[in-house]
């Protein structure tokens, strides 16, 4: 069955919305509709974290050896160039990082100041998506990121595009809740945040606001903040470890192997002084 704009702002004007004082009551008891950022580092362990890199690590070895042989020979070109190519590769990648972090911060913040169409006290308003609270109703439209979790409420030909939660690329059709709980995340009427409408309109109840939401929930696991282990990050660890061991094996073999080499053939004479 087909409906106009009409049939749903007529179904819709019977729904009354959340009154101001229900939705001071559902922000004090579940929150905010705004993702908690993950705790950040002051910037100068940022700075010094570049310093962990193995190839960094290595070439401070090498600035260090060239500056001892430099003050025996009494030549320091080489020690000063391989410590400023140093201070040039860590500053560089810590602004790069450091400029991104705050433009996605800013990002953020205009996402959250997003304006959404709510019914609140029997009329359509225009509110902020951080001031989003659980039992608003939203209406939905084409091309509009659903701002929080919800049930779908009215259904006019909805679909919706979940890929970024479930990585499928086909959009799937919505319906209104026949009012069996599920646990179900990808219902056929449960919506997720930050997923997106694609086909029709609908209105949706929200059920789940920050990072109470599934997204908010996925995020929050992201920061590291648990202490469990998956199995595919102890793999990717064991397998770094072997990387790094395997890749320092080859290159001192290699260098014994030139060593004896030059020794063997008489390339490589050394006095008793060098």
């Amino acid at each position: 069955m087909e409906y106009t704009d009409v049939n749903m702002q007529q179904q819709t004007a019977q729904l009354h919305g959340l009154t101001s004082a229900q939705v001071e009551e559902s922000r004090r008891l579940y929150g905010d509709n705004v993702l908690t950022p993950p705790p950040r580092d002051p910037w100068w362990k940022l700075y010094l974290q570049k310093f962990e890199d193995p190839v960094i690590r290595i070439l401070i070895i090498a600035a260090v050896i060239t500056l001892i042989v430099g003050f025996v020979d009494g030549h320091f070109a080489e020690g000063v160039g391989i410590i400023i190519a140093i201070l040039l590769a860590t500053t560089l990648g810590f602004v790069n990082e450091y400029r991104a972090s705050r433009e996605f911060d800013v990002l953020n913040q205009v996402s959250d100041d997003a304006a959404t169409s709510v019914i609140r006290d029997g009329v359509y308003i225009s509110v902020p998506r951080r001031d989003l609270v659980v039992g608003d109703l939203v209406l939905l439209e084409e091309g509009m990121e659903i701002p929080a979790d919800g049930l779908v409420r009215e259904s006019i030909a909805l679909q919706v595009n979940e890929s970024l939660l479930t990585g499928e690329s086909m959009p799937v059709h919505k319906v209104v809740s026949n009012g069996t709980a599920l646990d179900d995340h990808f219902h056929e009427d449960k919506l997720s945040r930050s997923t997106l409408v694609v086909g029709g309109r609908g209105l949706m109840e929200v059920t789940a606001v920050g990072d109470r939401t599934r997204i908010g929930e996925i995020a929050h696991a992201a920061t590291g903040d648990t202490d469990d282990v998956t199995p595919l990050n102890a793999q990717l660890e064991r397998l770094s470890k072997l990387i790094g061991v395997v890749g320092f094996t080859v290159a001192a073999l290699t260098y014994v192997a030139l060593i004896a080499r030059g020794v063997a053939m008489g390339e490589l004479v050394l006095a008793g002084e060098q």
